[in-house]
């Protein structure tokens, strides 16, 4: 659960009694948004993944100095 969310569960906990159900909606939301995340971290491997490929590659090419480098054309 995102830092902000636990927050505002906490500030509704400090908060007393009468917001139970916004502090049960706070789980629920984060519960349905769960399934997606393993989707999400494998398209993040794979963009990892290409830049590592395109890193080793340059280096093995000897010009991996100008990756990226402010002011020089990608």
């Amino acid at each position: 659960m995102p830092i902000r969310t636990i927050r505002r569960y906490a500030d509704l906990v400090a908060a007393g009694r009468g917001n139970e159900p916004e502090r049960l909606a706070l789980p629920a939301e984060h519960r349905a948004e769960v399934p997606a995340r393993p989707a999400e971290l494998q398209e993040n491997l794979r963009l990892i993944d290409h830049r590592i490929g395109v890193y080793r590659g340059r280096l093995e090419a000897g010009d991996a100095d100008g990756l990226w480098a402010p002011g020089r054309p990608h």
